[in-house]
């Protein structure tokens, strides 16, 4: 076993059933090791519409999107879609290759200003333990993108022998606001005049349509949908003023 056939087992421990992205130096042998694993590898001419297509799977399926692209210019390229996931809080994992030598972009730390986790595994035997790490984070308290780092002597390098197991799936841990924010928020909306309940992307991802309807019913306040928040109360609701 070679360590590109470690990172794909190490995604399949992660449920990851797609990838996206662009097959060249030093990633080739983990493109190949994905589609020899089962995992379907959606090809791309350019890395900025394998991130966007990425970071729109992680929008739809709630779980990450995963991205594959070549060092240098390929992990430049597809900061665009790493931008937009942290962006619109949607859960992204960019897998990029990196050789060591003197003109080689620090793309670990390039990517740090723009993700939840940007970072490169110690050695190959900590490969699946940094995958599963970073699927957690991108998951977690509030989604975004995550950047892992494999450089091409790790991709390469023989490990028949003392190598990590790939671990469980990553977990999602689900976060609640604290009982004073809500007593506050609570207090705000019952002494308000004139309350606008203004229902967002955030309501539509976390799957919230139960609470807030009910909450419009209870409270009889009018709400207005943003674009990405339309369909969490249903249109047709007497209270909707989108038509306002």
């Amino acid at each position: 076993m070679i360590g590109a056939q470690l990172i794909a087992q190490a995604l399949k421990a992660q449920n990851v059933s797609v990838v996206f992205g662009i097959v060249g130096i030093p990633v080739v042998e983990i493109g190949e090791a994905l589609i020899a694993s089962g995992i379907k590898f959606i090809a791309f001419r350019n890395e900025q519409a394998a991130s966007y297509a990425a970071s729109a799977w992680g929008y739809i399926t709630g779980t990450p999107g995963v991205c594959l692209v070549v060092s240098g210019p390929g992990i430049v390229n597809a900061l665009s879609g790493i931008v937009n996931a942290k962006a619109n809080r949607w859960p992204l994992v960019v897998i990029g290759g990196s050789c060591e030598t003197s003109l080689e972009l620090d793309q670990v730390d390039f990517c740090k200003p723009h993700t939840k986790f940007s970072a490169k595994p110690n050695s190959p035997q900590h490969i699946p333990s940094l995958i599963q790490r970073g699927f957690s984070i991108a998951t977690n308290g509030v989604p975004g993108a995550v950047y892992l780092d494999f450089p091409a002597d790790y991709i390469t390098c023989d490990l028949t022998s003392h190598v990590q197991k790939p671990l469980s799936s990553w977990y999602l841990n689900p976060t609640t606001a604290n009982n004073e924010s809500i007593h506050d928020a609570a207090i705000t909306l019952l002494d308000a005049k004139s309350p606008l309940v203004i229902i967002g992307k955030g309501a539509a991802y976390s799957r919230a349509e139960n609470d807030i309807c009910e909450l419009v019913d209870l409270l009889n306040i009018p709400f207005l949908p943003t674009p990405m928040g339309k369909g969490v109360v249903p249109d047709s609701h007497k209270l909707n003023v989108s038509a306002a």
